[in-house]
Formats: structure tokens, sequence, C-alpha cells
């Protein structure tokens, strides 16, 4: 019974210390200079390269004072613009065909689709060939050929 009061004691001086509180009959008076810098400085273990010697540590303080600088915020170089190439006028020669405009899809069977105007487009789902050989695209209830 003894044990567990003294447990119960230790466990509600630990929650008085950590609520903000002070547990004073059981901490000795610290002396003034160890008030000012409570922890150490920080250093490696020199054991464990990983691990610090001391924890809880404070940052060492700077070497020198620090001084304020000017921020100089420097402007781009100005880009020279790209050289304009002139585009070489096409050779004479046959016309390019243009894409026709899409056709409304009339009726379609397992061979291929027709168009409203009644032109045979043959192949098997969205791509097709028309009847001058010409690869052709069905999107939806439209066809056209490139």
């Amino acid at each position: 019974m003894k044990t567990m009061v003294k447990s119960m004691l230790a466990l509600a001086g630990a929650l008085l210390v950590a609520a903000g509180g002070h547990a004073r009959a059981q901490e000795p008076a610290a002396p003034a200079e160890s008030l000012s810098e409570p922890f150490p400085v920080c250093r490696l273990d020199p054991r464990d390269s990983g691990k610090l010697a001391v924890e809880p540590c404070r940052p060492a303080p700077p070497v020198q004072p620090r001084r304020s600088v000017a921020q100089v915020i420097g402007r781009m170089p100005a880009q020279p613009a790209p050289p304009i190439v002139p585009m070489a006028p096409l050779p004479p020669g046959p016309a390019v065909p243009m894409p026709r405009a899409p056709q409304p899809i009339g009726s379609c069977d397992a061979g291929g689709c027709r168009d409203a105007s009644g032109a045979r487009y043959d192949g098997a789902g969205n791509a097709t060939l028309d009847a001058n050989g010409r690869i052709c695209h069905r999107n939806g209830a439209f066809i056209q050929c490139f």
C-alpha cells in the first residue's frame, strides 16, 4: 500500500510539472547562472555522429554578430528576338487535296458504312477507306476522309 501511495505522489508531481506548475519540494534551487542558460550548447556525440552528446540542448551562439545587408535583385538580361525565317514558297505542282467536310452517315453494316449521298466507306470500327483509298475516320454519326 505504501508503494502505491508513493507512486501516486510521484505521478501527481510529474503531472504538476507537465501542466506548468512547479514541484518545489522535489527540485533543488537552481543557481543563477543555470537560469540564464538552462541547456548546454549542442554538440555531436563523439562515438555516434548521428546523435547529440546531450539532449536537450541549445544552438551555439553566432561566431560574429549578424549585420544587415541590402538585398540586391538584378534584372534578367534582355533576350534578343528570334530571327524571322521566311517560309519558302511551295513549288508548283499537284495541289494537295484538302480533307472534305464531315459527312453524315446514312447506314452501316458489318463491312462498312454509307454516307447520306450513298458513297461507300469500307472497313470496321472508326477507321475506314473511301472509294479512292483515302483514310477516313468515323466519329459518331459523321465520317471525314483525309
